[in-house]
């Protein structure tokens, strides 16, 4: 059987048919729905006399309807477009079927862009023409503000092209620059290296020339600690276009403690390593193998002579990639204010240790040209936490 609906469902429909617009049935139903319909429509002939609209159309243009009728399409359009009306009329009559972009001008002056489609209908003999009006007056300002805006972002990008032209030029001539100029000092440095051991200090005998000999070598150590440093840079800049190849972490990580035995054996360093949750990754082996080593060697440097040794060495997952922590329980510093400085060419933050102030230059450099980020935590006499996200 059956069920009749429900009071709530009766209340829902009786909601939606109010909604409605009531036509007389005893009428013309269809010139009811011509009349209401929310589709501005005008009716004229092939003379382009308006013969009738609905009221969508009166409201569109501002007239009443005996003002309309009095109309032709012609007056409807502004002096600019009364040309390519005509040429629309003519080319009406040889198509079946179109879609037009003109504009309109209202009763009080204003102007509109539309989209009109005419339609070609035959009553009796008579031929007539039904068409369509859409305002896209808003659509054809928003699609030109969006031209000008593309030509704008255009022309921007051709500018940023250009600069970007002028910079890797003049970044070209800089390390070209800077090869030749460290390139060319080795030479003559290590020569002077060379010349300056080669003078015993017992030979001075004067003890002012003896002390000036001493500042002298010294200047001499540090100018060629310089420039071997420089030719490490620019060797390393020279592998920034390496292949990626599968790695394991453990296996490099003990080639880069073997390498660097000696150091760790001497600085008493316990050295805890934990790779399990990411094990692997892709990444050229001489930057992986270099990123390791200036982590462990920095800790092993800025280690706190009052305190045993201890590196915590991690590969974790983040998002999708992996993170590289190196933490140590060395002397520390601030990195609220040293944070950027302590990854400088040539910065160094503790004096009294040995080294160049290039390594976590280098470390940088490589992390960034693969598009990852290295970010340290640090305290006074609290240690470092350089996290590496690949």
């Amino acid at each position: 059987m059956k069920k009749g609906k429900t009071k709530s469902q009766n209340s829902e429909t009786s909601t939606t048919i109010t909604d409605f617009r009531r036509i007389d049935v005893e009428g013309d139903i269809f010139k009811q729905i011509f009349k209401y319909s929310v589709i501005p429509t005008i009716v004229h002939d092939l003379e382009m006399n308006i013969i009738d609209s609905n009221d969508s159309a009166l409201l569109m243009f501002g007239y009443t309807k005996d003002e309309l009728l009095e109309k032709s399409i012609f007056d409807l359009h502004t002096e600019d477009e009364l040309k390519h009306s005509a040429e629309v009329l003519d080319k009406m009559k040889q198509e079946k079927k179109m879609n037009v972009q003109t504009s309109f001008k209202r009763k009080d002056g204003s102007v509109f862009m539309a989209e009109a489609t005419p339609c070609k209908y035959m009553i009796e003999d008579k031929p007539l023409i039904h068409v369509f009006i859409q305002d896209i007056t808003e659509r054809e300002i928003a699609k030109r503000k969006l031209q000008e805006f593309n030509s704008a972002l255009e022309a921007e990008m051709a500018k940023v092209k250009t600069y970007t032209k002028q910079i890797e030029s003049k970044n070209k001539e800089l390390e070209e620059f800077s090869y030749v100029a460290a390139h060319d000092l080795k030479a003559p440095v290590t020569n002077i290296k060379i010349l300056s051991d080669m003078i015993n200090a017992e030979t001075i005998i004067d003890e002012q020339s003896n002390e000036v000999f001493g500042k002298l070598k010294n200047s001499i150590e540090q100018l060629n600690k310089t420039v071997v440093s420089l030719n490490d840079v620019i060797s390393f800049k020279s592998t920034l276009g390496y292949k990626k190849e599968k790695l394991n972490f453990g296996e490099i990580f003990d080639e880069i403690k073997e390498s660097i035995t000696e150091q760790l054996v001497k600085s008493k360093a316990t050295i805890n390593a934990d790779f399990s949750e990411c094990p692997k990754i892709e990444y050229p082996v001489l930057h992986l193998k270099s990123i390791l080593q200036n982590l462990l060697t920095n800790a092993v440097k800025y280690r706190d002579p009052d305190k045993t040794l201890i590196i915590q060495v991690k590969t974790t997952a983040y998002n999708g990639s992996v993170c590289l922590s190196v933490k140590d329980n060395g002397m520390g510093f601030d990195a609220s204010r040293y944070s950027e400085k302590v990854f400088g060419l040539f910065k160094r933050l503790h004096t009294g240790v040995e080294g160049m102030g290039v390594g976590m230059y280098i470390v940088k450099s490589i992390v960034d040209s693969h598009g990852g980020r290295i970010e340290v935590e640090s305290k006074p006499q609290e240690g470092a936490l350089f996290n590496v996200y690949f």
